[in-house]
């Protein structure tokens, strides 16, 4: 009688222990299959939304009180794009402290303002209302006679904004202060702040160190408080009559800019060498420990480390953490940590250097009712998720190319009197046929060769799921052994719904 595996939609993917050991319902390695509502199903894809001439590094949607705009922008130039395609430029300017950008943001006031940082020069704001609709410097930034200052990071908080890690520079002379924070005046309603020198009012403007053995790379809030991130260290801040600061651990940190996200009350936060989450409380939760962490690390491309970003996919209740993978050099790959079920997996990113929130449009508005993620990768073309089954492959949009893996699964009798027989993959839905690489083996160290593009073509099998004859339904594998490894793949779009297996006496015939 076949054995049902329970849970299959939960398991996903468990890289990190031995794989005789792990779990039935778990899998040695996915592709572009997305484990919910206790099945396994093809990930959606992306589409092109729009060709933008300056080959954006950067954008963000800003979503301002009369209407929605998408913003791109690349070194000094600066473009703005609304939900009819309608382009206009916002700003332009060759000066060498734009070049090699690379562009961060936050809103402010709820949308009333857009701020831009790029870490070498002047942070750069747009005003709702106000009567210049282009970007411009943030004003009374430099209150230092000769002296221009740069951040690092610079977020919204309440109603000031923050800056951290800064560069001072009087023309002679840089100096740097990697653990030093700026906070300027609360603003009024529809302004943005415009005074930063500490002591000049009663309001918030301060600056102040913290005392940090690693510079400041990022910050955000969590519960009404903003968490300060360096690469071995979090610090609090709080602002209120009087601002405070507090060590909030010695022990974490963040791998770079762009790694912690909130999500369900919780900052997710990829460190140097752990990916975790925390609450505010003062407690830590490794989030894929035993599972893919050690398979996240090996496979990042550490000399492109900083090129790793983490993005909240709300509607799937998702963590996409963006990685370069072997020898790419921009993110090419995610892990994908859904924070209801626990279980990870991967999907393929179309070499994104960066990555911004927001809805599609509809008709000639911007729609509010669910947002997509959109990609930029340094060409023209801007891609967004969409509901298909296709993705970029670097040249042209095709089918996705997806498959599930498990190798060494046991039938529980790791001693080898008891074998699998019979695969019953259940496919119930599929855009194409399901073909599957079985092979038995009985010595554990063995590394069997799943690929498509394996020798032994002797056990592939071709899943008919339009067939209604019981074989066809099944996989029966040419090779016995103690152990079954087993490669599912397809292009476009199938959902595994349940999957079962017949297990044998080693010595029936």
């Amino acid at each position: 009688m076949a054995e049902i595996i329970q849970g299959l939609g939960e398991g996903g993917v468990v890289a990190d222990i031995p794989a005789v050991i792990a779990p039935i319902n778990t899998f040695s390695d996915s592709l572009n299959m997305r484990f919910i509502d206790q099945a396994i199903e093809t990930f959606t894809g992306e589409e092109l939304y729009a060709t933008v001439a300056i080959a954006p590094s950067f954008g963000i949607q800003w979503r301002r009180p009369d209407q929605t705009y998408n913003v791109f922008g690349k070194n000094g130039d600066f473009v703005r794009v609304d939900a009819a395609g309608s382009v206009a430029s916002i700003f332009s300017s060759v000066d060498a402290k734009y070049s090699n950008s690379k562009w961060r943001s936050t809103y402010f006031n709820g949308g009333y303002a857009i701020v831009v940082n790029n870490g070498k020069s002047t942070p750069l704001y747009s005003l709702f209302g106000s009567a210049v609709t282009n970007l411009q410097e943030l004003p009374g930034w430099n209150w230092q006679p000769s002296v221009t200052i740069s951040a690092k990071v610079i977020k919204s908080f309440g109603y000031s904004l923050v800056a951290a890690n800064l560069t001072l520079d009087n023309g002679s002379t840089i100096t740097y202060a990697p653990s030093t924070i700026r906070i300027s005046v609360q603003a009024a309603a529809g302004a943005i702040p415009d005074i930063w020198q500490p002591g000049l009012t009663t309001d918030t403007a301060d600056e102040f160190e913290i005392n940090s053995t690693s510079p400041i790379l990022d910050m955000a809030e969590l519960r009404g408080s903003l968490f300060v991130y360096t690469a071995t260290e979090i610090h609090v801040i709080r602002i209120g009559q009087q601002t405070t600061r507090q060590s909030y651990s010695t022990s974490r940190g963040i791998l770079n800019t762009n790694c912690v996200v909130e999500a369900d009350n919780f900052h997710y936060v990829v460190d140097k060498n752990d990916i975790y989450r925390h609450s505010g409380g003062g407690g830590f939760e490794p989030v894929c420990e035993k599972r893919t962490r050690r398979k996240f690390f090996k496979e990042l491309n550490d000399a492109h480390s900083d090129k790793v970003f983490v993005l909240h996919e709300s509607e799937f209740k998702e963590i996409w953490i963006c990685y370069p993978s072997g020898v790419a050099t921009t993110c090419n790959k995610a892990m994908v940590i859904n924070y209801r079920s626990g279980a990870t997996y991967f999907r393929s990113i179309p070499n994104a250097t960066d990555y911004f929130r927001g809805g599609k449009t509809n008709g000639s508005t911007f729609s509010n009712v669910a947002d997509s993620t959109y990609f930029v990768n340094g060409s023209t073309q801007v891609l967004v998720t969409y509901d298909g089954f296709d993705m970029w492959d670097g040249t042209a949009f095709a089918p996705v190319q997806s498959y599930l893996e498990r190798k060494k699964m046991s039938s529980g009798d790791v001693s080898g009197t008891t074998l699998i027989s019979s695969l019953y993959p259940l496919v119930d839905a599929a855009t194409n046929s399901v073909s599957i690489r079985m092979v038995g083996q009985n010595s554990y160290t063995r590394d069997v060769n799943l690929s498509l593009n394996d020798p032994e073509s002797s056990d592939l099998f071709v899943l008919d799921t339009t067939s209604d004859t019981s074989q066809n339904n099944k996989v029966d594998p040419r090779s016995n052994g103690r152990l079954i490894n087993y490669r599912m793949f397809s292009s476009g779009y199938w959902r595994l719904a349940a999957m079962s297996f017949d297990a044998k006496p080693a010595s029936r015939r």
